[in-house]
């Protein structure tokens, strides 16, 4: 299991109106805090909490439960569209929804390094060729670098065909 935080500040360096006209103060109109508790093996999210430290209006504070209908979703590809069809619109709160959308990529490559702090068999990885598509799909045109035509996932697969060569020698 691991926990993932993330945090969206939104701060007015100048007064400002509100779209009913009500003026409010510079300051910190937005700060919300989405902690997820997810299972590495399955990218699951067991858990689920938010902190909505300041908000606009009292009726904003009501839509604190309604990332509960995330537990047991997986983040993976579709992450994003699934999040928005669960949340978006009157069923949610857009600054939560584009929290979370931000936070599943993040989650992905923080469960990665948390993996990366062990040393791993590879014969055990390569052996498993289920583990390596869904390692190469999990990342593949996820964001710039890891582009399909990109030079870390030209040396990805190099890395990984020369581990299933050498393994074949043997």
């Amino acid at each position: 299991m691991v926990v993932v935080e993330g945090r969206l500040v939104d701060r007015r360096l100048k007064d400002y109106y509100l779209v009913t006209g009500e003026r409010r103060p510079a300051g910190e109109i937005h700060h919300m805090v989405v902690r997820l508790l997810i299972e590495t093996a399955g990218f699951t999210i067991q858990d689920v909490e938010v902190d909505l430290v300041s908000v606009p209006r009292d009726e904003c504070a009501e839509v604190g439960n309604s990332l509960d209908v995330i537990k047991g979703e997986k983040i993976a590809k579709g992450f994003s569209n699934r999040m928005k069809s669960l949340l978006g619109g009157i069923k949610g709160c857009t600054h939560l929804v584009t929290l979370l959308i931000a936070m599943g990529p993040a989650a992905l490559q923080g469960i990665f390094s948390r993996r990366a702090q062990k040393s791993m068999d590879m014969q055990t990885l390569i052996a498993d060729q289920a583990r390596i598509k869904f390692f190469m799909k999990t990342l593949l045109n996820t964001c710039y670098v890891w582009r399909d035509d990109g030079p870390a996932m030209k040396r990805l697969r190099e890395f990984i065909d020369n581990l299933q060569k050498k393994s074949g020698d043997r």
